[in-house]
């Protein structure tokens, strides 16, 4: 079966938290102040989430001394919050609720208008109030499949068991989703001036801002906030999610007890005075305990707290903050209606898929989704209230990125049910697929038992039309090897905006190599149950346009390009992963065994070998190894004897949601002596795309690549196209003949202009046509200064007695 290369791209985060949620309210007869509630981003899922750039036009404008948009009407009013649901209080409740309005032009405060705590909460919870989430993982829920309204939904909370059941309340749901998620480098007095720019005027001059989500630790001993609701130190552990809503530069707190408020003084003692020792200035922010909390609700934090870590009583998240950007009228175009029971339903997981064979009986892709995905503890599909079957909907509209408009194909629903020892059951009542001129097509199986432990694959035949886009670029320019090159791909039809992205086709093939039994050079680990280690290898290893001579193993039978420790145990979870993982699973190395990680390797290859445990069984046998080459290729091994039955994934992934490979054996029973080759597609070293279609770069090597671009429209649909790109030799040499250089590029603080004639001008110009630059020279040998210049694409153009010629730079800072 073909995997789908998820068009919703969304963070999968794996496990519950164990939140140790408790009330630190001293009143016991007051309103709960819930902590524990937050399940910290790791440094890799904070890696994926893309940082907001303000364009240099937007910030020449004058900034006020203070601003508070909780004042708007698009701010819902204070409230408290209960169990342990505080990212979803904050990047929901609030913040989603917000940005809704705002773009809307509505008040937030008709239950109309207001999205719920609970709604997200509930499917990331467990089925259990004590456990937490984050906010990152909320979103990604409303990106796939929408939020409803406080007044859809029943209430701002419900029963921490509870899911919604409707037909109509999911899919009215579709149409408020969020479209991109971004954090903010708050570490510094620059990033500060972002975040600023973010909440005056959503950092595109609007008339108005947004709001950003945070982090911090809230009910330890170092949490101080003053009797002015200043806070002046947030806990070390980080537990508890908020909300900022605009600063205030004037106010201040003594903080080294000199007796004056000063942003110019070493007070932290390191040598150098930066925002860490700023005094005076603070954010504004919104908590979810109520309005007996702080100044109704609200407090002031320090912005030296910005940019100190957790454990001098700054703000957690990577010293990030969080926010999001909004479609408040999402154009659906097929959905399906499903109507299902299940007695634990974390122990299934519900997909979609389609097939342009209409007699097929498996889908050609297959498309996840962040909820009904092993969630919400072993309770009926409804929660602890009632065992009737649940009706909810499904938006799978990106499933049509593989059937043409007026197509026939065959769409199908997927229930895996994890249940090795057959203790649970379910069963599929009804499935229905609804297009957006409101067609209906009823699959012809009805009351379908959910199969023990396996897939259960039901489906219908329909035939859409809809609106679809289409790359229009018909042909990329010739590169050269060392020269810059930018060209603009275009797209038309569908909903924009678009987004860009080149796919990597992985092929797979089954070998004959021997299995590596390496047993010398153990891998030191942080922890031998979940902990990683690291390896720097003997070459640049190639991967998704990338390359890498340090490597990060992790205990569970994978390897990371990034320290640190995730539970990636399952595909879902590798699809979302920068990775490579020949057997994920939850394994471990148990002391006093010849059980380890082992290393092998030369200038050409680079060879792991996991012989090891599950955490749960000391006598299981796990035996497994993986070789990189220099060349981008990956093999993968299974020794004899691996114990059957065991719960592991195997694939490769760019983490980017568009680019994985699942492989075709991942989690049978028995792998034991199987060798598999993966070759990545060939891509053009030092080329990349951007998210708005522009192919650029400088070219590292000749020769020619298919290269296949995708754009994602509005709704989520994916259309492709296969387009050659050539790169020709060159030194450098800018017009063959006329011996004219430039370099470096890209360029930082400088470049050089080399001429064998005489030039008389050298101008750098932006893609505006704006002059930025002007050189006279009278040598042929010119150092250009653009160190005053922003970053970005820029055309120098160079004049000689008879000719014109222009070459695009790069300038990086």
């Amino acid at each position: 079966m073909k995997k789908f290369f998820l068009a919703i791209i969304f963070l999968s985060f794996l496990g519950t938290l164990t939140a140790q949620v408790k009330n630190v309210n001293p009143d016991p007869n007051g309103e709960p102040w819930i902590v524990g509630g937050w399940k910290e981003l790791t440094k890799d899922e904070i890696s994926k989430i893309p940082e907001l750039k303000i364009p240099d036009n937007i910030k020449n404008k004058d900034l006020p001394a203070s601003l508070d948009n909780s004042t708007l009407p698009y701010f819902r009013p204070v409230f408290s919050q209960t169990d342990g649901c505080c990212a979803q209080a904050s990047g929901v409740a609030y913040n989603f609720t917000y940005e809704i309005n705002r773009a809307r032009g509505t008040s937030a405060n008709t239950f109309n208008n207001q999205f719920p705590t609970h709604y997200t909460y509930n499917f990331l919870n467990g089925g259990s109030g004590s456990n937490g989430s984050n906010y990152v993982e909320g979103w990604a829920i409303i990106k796939a499949n929408g939020c409803p309204t406080v007044q859809q939904y029943g209430g701002l909370a419900k029963d921490p068991t509870y899911w919604m059941s409707g037909y109509n309340l999911y899919s009215d749901a579709m149409q408020y989703r969020v479209t991109d998620v971004f954090r903010i480098d708050v570490s510094t007095a620059e990033g500060l001036e972002n975040l600023k720019f973010w909440l005056y005027n959503h950092g595109d001059g609007s008339s108005t801002g947004g709001l950003v989500n945070f982090s911090a630790g809230i009910n330890t001993g170092d949490f101080n906030m003053t009797y002015d609701n200043i806070i002046t130190s947030w806990g070390e552990s980080v537990n508890h999610a908020m909300t900022f809503v605009g600063w205030d530069d004037n106010i201040g707190y003594d903080v080294n007890n000199d007796g004056q408020i000063t942003n110019n003084i070493d007070i932290t003692g390191d040598g150098v005075v930066d925002m860490r020792d700023w005094e005076r200035g603070a954010m504004i922010m919104v908590n979810s305990w109520g309005t007996y909390w702080g100044d109704n609700g609200k407090a002031y934090v320090l912005y030296r707290l910005l940019a100190l870590p957790p454990s001098e009583g700054g703000i957690g998240g990577g010293n990030y903050v969080y926010s999001i950007n909004v479609n408040p009228q999402f154009h659906k175009q097929i959905y399906l209606k499903v109507k299902m029971s299940h007695n634990c339903r974390n122990k299934i997981k519900v997909s979609a898929g389609v097939a342009t064979d209409i007699n097929a009986s498996a889908p050609e892709y297959t498309l996840d989704f962040p909820l009904f995905n092993y969630q919400g503890g072993c309770y009926d599909m409804q929660g602890n209230a009632t065992s009737a079957p649940i009706q909810f909907s499904l938006d799978v509209t990106p499933l049509l990125s593989y059937v043409d408009s007026g197509q026939e194909a065959k769409f199908f629903m997927i229930v895996n049910e994890n249940d090795p020892y057959d203790t649970v059951s379910g069963v599929i009542d009804s499935l229905y697929l609804v297009d957006n001129a409101g067609n209906q097509y009823a699959c012809n199986m009805a009351n379908v038992p959910i199969n023990n432990n396996s897939e259960t694959t039901i489906g219908l035949n329909a035939t859409i039309n809809f609106d679809e886009q289409n790359i229009t670029t018909e042909n990329l320019p010739q590169g050269t090897v060392n020269q810059y090159y930018s060209q603009q791909l275009s797209a038309e039809g569908g909903e924009s905006p678009y987004t860009w992205f080149i796919k990597t086709p992985v092929s797979e093939t089954e070998i004959t190599d021997n299995y590596p039994e390496i047993s010398s050079n153990p891998i030191t680990f942080t922890n031998n149950d979940d902990g990683y280690g690291m390896q720097v290898i003997d070459f640049k290893f190639p991967f998704y346009g990338k390359e890498y001579d340090t490597l990060y193993i992790v205990t569970d039978g994978s390897i990371r390009f990034v320290p640190g420790f995730d539970y990636i145990r399952t595909a879902d979870a590798i699809k979302m992963m920068n990775i490579i993982s020949p057997f994920a699973s939850d394994l471990m190395i148990y002391d006093g065994t010849n059980q380890g990680v082992f290393y092998e390797g030369d200038s050409s290859h680079a060879t792991f070998r996991w012989h090891t445990a599950l955490w749960s069984d000391e006598n299981a046998n796990v035996d497994a190894a993986v070789t990189l080459y220099s060349d981008g290729t990956i093999k993968f091994f299974y020794n004899n004897g691996i114990t059957q039955g065991l719960s592991w994934a195997s694939g490769i992934s760019a983490g980017d949601g568009f680019n994985y490979y699942i492989t075709s054996y991942s989690g049978e029973n028995d792998p034991s002596n199987m060798a598999v080759l993966l070759q990545p597609s060939a891509f053009p070293k030092g080329m990349l795309l951007s998210s708005d279609g522009e192919f650029y770069g400088t070219p590292k090597q000749d020769g020619q690549w298919n290269l296949i671009f995708g754009v994602q429209d509005a709704r989520n649909i994916i259309k492709q196209k296969t387009l050659n790109f050539t790169v020709e030799p060159s030194n450098s040499i800018l017009q063959t003949g006329n011996e004219i250089k430039i370099y470096p590029n890209p360029a930082n603080s400088n470049f050089v202009v080399n001429s064998s004639e005489k030039i008389d001008k050298i101008e750098v110009v932006n893609l505006q046509g704006k002059i930025c630059k002007t050189s006279k020279i009278v040598n042929q040998n010119k150092k250009i200064d653009v160190s005053t210049l922003p970053s970005g694409v820029y055309i120098v153009k160079i004049f000689t007695d008879t000719e014109i010629y222009s070459n695009k730079i790069l300038i990086i800072h």
